[in-house]
């Protein structure tokens, strides 16, 4: 069936793609292209220009990671240029698939980003993560220029780059504070788009998964003309794109069944007793005497410490230890049964009905003039606007944890059987907590709608003083979103029906009852059900000026000076829901965060100076050697002066071989976002207690602290947090995930980094078919101080707990031990605290390799017309990737490792390798490549902090794509192509089935797509 679809679709997509071409117009389109070189031959781009037009002012290069321009630049730090051809043969219709694959950027929220998040935030945004050091830390670049930030911490979405017109992209892995300010820690892309348009380009592009679903199809139209003589140009380009969702469940490798029980929220609904634990007796009288079952088992002083469900005819089951007793519900996607008997099961708990790719629905229009107001004075003028929504859907509401819900004994639908279980307890009148999944209600949907817009205008000419030049521009811009969040549950609604003594009936049709999965009523739905609605507003404005010109001449060149100053304001405003912001500061919605309003403002001031030496000239073994020099003074109203400053070198040995590398010290001044972001409470993953594994609360009697040789002095410490002594040694957390409060701080300062780079760059010297080969080789170091962050909650856990020698004394009073709270009745965390600091230290360093190498078939003999092989690889190796949590505290190196990342949207995965390899094979007016991926095997990361830990890594990853072009003529192609053509399924990270690392694997499976374009 889905074979057929997929088929259907793209017969559908090649009609639409002959129906575009066949229409004719007189006009015929100049598209500025200029030959996009391998990226390790890429030493400078030019900027491209239509022949037709007249020269600019200037035939200088300026390099992306520098201010200085001249003729033949060259790169002191390493560049990767990926060209309009390579996005598209990545089959997605947006760019980050394009920067996720390199081997130079971790993944990071993409397409795979469905829209889970908890404040309202980013879901659905798409960002670039340079070298796993996080989205905030890689700078983009428009055309040189600064973007409107996307998130309050300063990520730039990659939805609202005009893609249509991308020319290429340009990466530089090292801090570019000097050149560019904060921000650019880990380095910078820069996205070059195309100029001196002329005629209409229309395009299109559909695709789908293997599966049938994840369809995606994009429009776009690019019309540009030079007017006055040849004195302006002006460009418009206007891009549609619609992406739909992908499903877990169409996907084999999502429909699992968990190996180990645990005490997941059911539909049916279960309780767990706390301190106030009924008898033994009580419950076997019910399951023996009522059920049938084997007898349950409890503690020394005769108190059943299990966990009761219900079924859905209100009947009881068990669900500690195994089997599960007297489960009696038919086979749903939150329950599995295996290895039924009678009356006596397994039953494993599970929710896999979530997305595996967020919808997008985007327009986008880019404007563009230019004029030249005379010879020596040009301006522009331009503009960005992108509207786009995406929406995200997760599981139902889950009243579990911290959010169990509270039931009098005076509930009158409570069951007789679970009534005489209740009276037998200490304490018989006492409420007891009740956990549900709140399917009634439906998944939870997240509606995110995003509007951004960016208007830029500037000046440049010459100075009319040798070759000096000037520039000047500024800029303004806004981006503001909503989320829309539903399938939320209000507590005090839920507490009218539960304290009601008629179940509920004088609140809605019906009245509730919560025991079993009986169906509400709609009124009662609706009763319960709430709607809620967050908005977020941020605000950029930039004004910039700089000179740049040769100051005297040496005999090895002109020293070249660049000098500049700028001035910066970024705002943030954040308005939630007042049901999530109640005035006693807690939120009345079960499913969603607490939030607070929050808004705040930071003022930039700038210098900076660039300076071009060259050494020596035409020597032996030094064809040409020269420094370049870099200093910047950034004045912030919140972390005070701050300075940045460069020295590269660039030796050419001789024609062959060039050498580079350099020292920059690079800052990053905290966000708007990191210092005022709101107070909230999100969902965080700790993982699940078992006697192998560091994963979840130390405290749960499973978990290998309770069960290792310090046993005694980790129950001690759980009794000190406040675990209640009669649950100690019966306590187990029933979730892999906190509820952790962390927020903005306004006494944040700003983070150093001192990146360094040293490589080579080889030209082959040869003839013939070895002619056009090259090879780049470039090791890097990014250590930054000081850095921003939240301490992991899931790390407090374990180091509160002495892993890694962190609490040798199990102290209570230990720093770790500190963000952790209990609640007192029933010993589970309550919202731990995830502080975001200066914490400590990110050292990251490594090797990159690049190998070119393109000939024609000719040089082997095989004719003059038989074609051109051409052959990219890149590979990265990743020695080291070292996090220190605290100063002073121990610093872990997850270099090889799967399931930390230095912040949440930076990536988890620290592959030792990953490559990216491309064989094209192009004749004549045709084109077909086969590209391989690759990502090194890895173990999970808390063997790196608990050298004994069995949970399980992730395996190598090897997937195939293919993709063919052809050109009918210089105005017409088509393209098409398969992605991970044999649908190799993703690595499963850790011991949880179904959990997969979207931002790094193809977690949709094997992908078609189809496309043409049509110039006039």
């Amino acid at each position: 069936m889905h074979k057929r679809f997929v088929l259907r679709t793209l017969l559908s997509a090649g009609t639409a793609g002959i129906a575009l071409i066949a229409a004719q117009a007189a006009a015929q389109v100049s598209v500025p292209t200029e030959e996009n070189p391998p990226p390790a031959a890429v030493e400078a781009i030019a900027e491209a220009r239509d022949p037709a037009a007249p020269p600019p002012p200037s035939e200088d290069i300026v390099v992306t990671g520098s201010r200085i321009a001249r003729p033949d630049y060259v790169a002191n730090s390493p560049i990767v240029s990926v060209g309009s051809a390579a996005i598209e043969n990545t089959g997605r219709v947006t760019v980050e698939s394009t920067l996720t694959q390199l081997p130079q950027f971790a993944g990071s929220f993409g397409q795979g980003n469905t829209g889970s998040t908890s404040t309202g935030l980013n879901g659905g945004q798409a960002y670039a993560s340079l070298r796993g050091l996080g989205s905030k830390r890689t700078l983009l670049l428009l055309d040189g220029r600064r973007i409107q930030p996307s998130n309050p911490d300063g990520s730039v979405d990659l939805n609202i780059i005009p893609e249509a017109l991308i020319e290429n992209i340009e990466v530089i892995t090292g801090g570019a504070s000097t050149t560019y300010g904060s921000d650019a820690t880990a380095g910078v892309v820069n996205f070059r788009l195309k100029r001196r348009f002329s005629g209409l380009e229309l395009a299109g592009q559909t695709g789908v998964s293997d599966y049938g679903d994840g369809k995606n199809y994009r429009i776009t139209a690019t019309m540009g003309s030079s007017f006055a003589d040849d004195r302006g140009s002006a460009v418009l380009s206007v891009d549609y794109t619609n992406r739909e969702t992908a499903l877990q469940g169409e996907r084999d490798y999502y429909a699992f069944r968990q190996s180990t029980p645990g005490l997941s929220t059911i539909p049916q609904g279960t309780v767990l007793f706390g301190a106030n634990l009924p008898t033994l007796a009580a419950v076997n009288n019910v399951f023996v005497g009522q059920y049938g079952t084997r007898a349950l088992t409890g503690n020394a002083a005769g108190r059943y410490t299990g966990q009761i469900g219900f079924n859905t005819d209100q009947t009881l089951f068990s669900t500690s230890g195994v089997p599960v007793l007297n489960f009696r519900d038919p086979q749903t996607d939150e329950a599995y049964i295996v290895n039924s008997g009678a009356n006596s099961q397994q039953v494993n708990f599970g929710y896999n009905g979530g997305t595996v790719q967020a919808d997008l629905d985007r327009w986008s229009v880019f404007g563009k003039v230019d004029y030249d107001v005379s010879d020596d004075v040009k301006a522009f003028v331009q503009a960005t606007y992108t509207s786009y929504s995406s929406l995200g859907i997760t599981n139902p509401t889950l009243a579990s944890n911290v959010y169990g819900l509270s039931i009098p004994v005076t509930n009158p639908n409570i069951p007789a059987a679970f009534r005489s279980i209740l009276a037998s307890r200490p304490n018989p009148n006492a409420d007891f907590t009740f956990y549900k999944a709140f399917n009634i209600l439906g998944p939870r949907y997240q509606q995110y709608d995003y509007e951004v817009w960016q208007i830029t205008a500037g000046l440049s000419g010459k100075l009319g003083l040798g070759d000096w030049t000037w520039d000047v521009y500024g800029s303004t811009s806004q981006a503001k979103f909503s989320n829309e969040q539903t399938g939320g549950a209000s507590a005090s609604a839920l507490r009218n029906l539960l304290y009601s003594p008629t179940g509920g009936t004088q609140y809605c049709d019906g009245g509730f009852n919560p025991f079993g999965n009986v169906s509400a009523s709609q009124d009662c739905i609706d009763y319960i059900s709430r709607r809620t609605l967050n908005t977020n507003e941020l605000k950029q404005r930039t004004v910039e000026g700089n000179l740049q010109g040769a100051l005297f001449s040496l005999p090895a060149g002109d020293v070249r000076l660049a000098v500049g100053a700028d001035y910066r304001y970024n705002a943030y405003g954040f308005n939630p829901d007042s049901a999530l912001n109640q005035a006693d500061g807690t939120s009345d919605i079960l499913g969603y965060s607490v939030l607070r309003p929050a808004s705040g403002s930071v003022d930039t001031k700038e210098v900076y100076a660039e300076l071009l030496v060259p050494l020596l000239h035409d020597l032996p073994l030094i064809k040409e050697l020269e420094v370049n020099l870099g200093y910047r003074y950034s004045d912030y109203n919140s972390v005070g002066g701050v300075h940045a400053y460069k020295a590269d070198a660039n030796w050419q040995v001789f024609e062959p071989l060039r050498l580079r590398g350099g020292y920059n010290r690079a800052i990053r001044a905290p966000s708007v976002g990191e210092l005022f972001a709101p107070v909230s409470t999100g969902s965080v993953a700790i993982g699940t207690a078992t006697p192998t594994t560091t994963n979840g609360d130390p405290c749960d009697v499973r978990s290998s602290y309770r069960q290792g040789a310090s046993g005694t002095q980790v129950r001690a410490l759980c009794l000190a947090q406040g675990v209640p002594t009669s649950i100690i040694d019966s306590y187990q957390l029933g979730t892999a995930q906190v509820f952790a409060l962390t927020g903005g701080n306004p006494e944040l300062q700003e983070e150093t980094a001192d990146t360094y780079s040293a490589g080579a760059v080889l030209q082959s010297p040869f003839s013939g078919m070895l002619r056009n080969m090259s090879l780049s080789v470039d090791f890097y170091k990014i250590k930054i101080s000081d850095a921003v962050g939240p301490l992991s909650i899931a790390q407090a856990f374990q180091f509160c707990f002495n892993s890694g020698g962190n609490n040798p004394g199990f102290e209570a009073n230990n720093y770790y031990c500190s963000l952790i709270t209990r609640n007192g009745a029933s010993g589970v965390p309550l919202n731990p605290t995830q502080p975001l600091l200066n914490l400590g230290t990110y050292n990251v360093q490594g090797v990159d390799v690049q190998f070119d190498w393109r000939f024609g078939l000719e040089s082997l003999g095989l004719g003059g017309d038989s074609g051109t092989i051409a052959l990219n690889t890149a590979v990265s190796y990743l020695d080291k990737f070292e996090i220190q949590a605290l100063p002073g505290a121990q610093t872990y190196d997850y270099a090889g490792s799967i399931g930390v990342g230095v912040e949440t949207t930076a990536g988890t995965a620290h592959p030792r390798w990953k490559a990216i390899t491309s064989l094209n094979y192009s004749l004549g007016q045709a084109n077909i490549g086969f590209r391989w991926r690759y990502i090194d095997s890895m173990i999970n990361s808390a063997k790196i902090v608990s050298p004994t830990s069995a949970t399980r890594g992730v395996t190598s990853y090897n997937v195939f794509d293919l993709n063919a072009r052809f050109d009918v003529d210089d105005n017409t192609q088509f393209r098409m192509g398969a992605t991970n053509l044999f649908n190799r399924k993703p690595p499963q990270v850790g011991d949880t089935e179904g959990n997969y690392d979207a931002q790094n694997y193809d977690v949709i499976g094997r992908y078609f797509f189809i496309g043409a374009t049509k110039k006039f």
